[in-house]
């Protein structure tokens, strides 16, 4: 996130970032007289592109793809200090597939985030608006690869496909949501969000509901969360995590631990186990994640490894590699990339990308 000037070709034409972005900001945010003036907004993102090989059970492809170093998107965010401690904001992020150009969503331009927010050091943030669900700010913590498009967190442990069809998923965003998050006290944190009723990743109605407890040190974070989805039928979707990671220097060790139990006696169980570990020396850091995935009474099981290597060009650019692998066992089809596989087959990715950050 930066502010970089806008330059027009001449020097008496450039003016701060800020600046030029208070009148946009204004109309979003429809706010009237010179408040966006004295407020600070930034521009800022990603743009990621790649070259993948996968290989599943139904033969291999060879693609240019978005998202695996980082998700390519845009936003806008800005903060207004309002005296005695308080202070309000705005947040507004798309994403987008750079390899083509489109939106991630075509009926959502917002469809990362769109919130506002006041908060205080004493009294903590009350945010309204699509955000992150309770399960964000743990599982980002523990996972090497933060949840990114080939992440093994992300496709596998909070993957309901084959767990029935009363199970609901957890979408990525929370629209229609209210959030409290408590102030900061030595470490420790809580949050509480509410969605009232959206369409979920299925496409039906639903109701989201998620607690967050955590504890965010120098070297040590911990975290526990609950989330629950009710769909219009009432069903409930449990999603249980927990998560561990320490600083032994420079480098950081990780588990994650999720379970998804639905509430229909017809629905199977998953609980997901995950190692991760992210060594940084010098401009290169390299990064490892193995995940086991157990679905009780169905006998499908899965097991993944994904090994990761940035080298940093910059601050803000990097080149990326990732190698993965998915051993699908029973009726399991988990797969990455959106490579093509069927139950019981092992699916292969390896990607070669670029990264650049403002």
């Amino acid at each position: 996130m930066s502010r970089i000037p806008i330059c027009t070709g001449t020097t008496a034409y450039r003016r701060p970032l800020r600046v030029a972005l208070s009148g946009l900001a204004t109309g979003v945010l429809l706010v009237v007289g010179n408040t966006a003036a004295r407020a600070d907004v930034q521009l800022y993102g990603a743009v990621d592109n790649y070259v993948s090989y996968d290989s599943g059970g139904k033969g291999s492809s060879t693609q240019v793809g978005s998202g695996a170093g980082s998700t390519s998107r845009f936003g806008l965010t800005g903060t207004e200090d309002l005296g005695g401690g308080l202070e309000s904001g705005f947040r507004l992020e798309s994403g987008f597939t750079a390899n083509n150009g489109t939106l991630q969503s075509s009926n959502t331009i917002f469809n990362r985030e769109a919130n506002v927010w006041l908060s205080s050091r004493r009294y903590g943030m009350l945010k309204l608006g699509r955000q992150f669900p309770t399960i964000f700010p743990l599982s980002s913590q523990v996972d090497p690869y933060a949840l990114t498009k080939l992440s093994l967190m992300s496709n596998l442990a909070y993957a309901t496909s084959d767990l029935g069809g009363s199970a609901t998923g957890i979408d990525s965003r929370v629209a229609n949501a209210v959030s409290y998050t408590t102030p900061d006290m030595s470490g420790f944190s809580g949050q509480v969000l509410y969605g009232f009723s959206t369409a979920s990743a299925s496409g039906a109605p639903a109701h989201f509901t998620g607690y967050l407890a955590q504890y965010d040190g120098q070297r040590l974070y911990a975290g526990l969360s609950y989330n629950v989805v009710r769909d219009d039928l009432s069903r409930a979707t449990d999603h249980y995590g927990a998560g561990l990671s320490y600083k032994i220097g420079s480098s950081t060790l990780s588990l994650a631990y999720n379970r998804i139990v639905p509430s229909v006696a017809s629905g199977r169980i998953a609980t997901t186990y995950l190692l991760g570990a992210t060594v940084p020396v010098g401009p290169h850091v390299f990064k490892l994640s193995v995940i086991e995935r157990l679905v009780a009474g169905g006998g499908n099981h899965a097991f993944g490894a994904l090994g990761g290597y940035d080298y940093q060009l910059s601050k803000r650019t990097a080149l990326y590699a990732r190698m993965a692998w998915i051993n699908n066992g029973g009726a399991s089809a988990l797969t990455l990339d959106n490579a093509q596989t069927s139950a019981g087959r092992d699916v292969f990715v390896t990607a070669l990308g670029v990264t650049h950050r403002f």
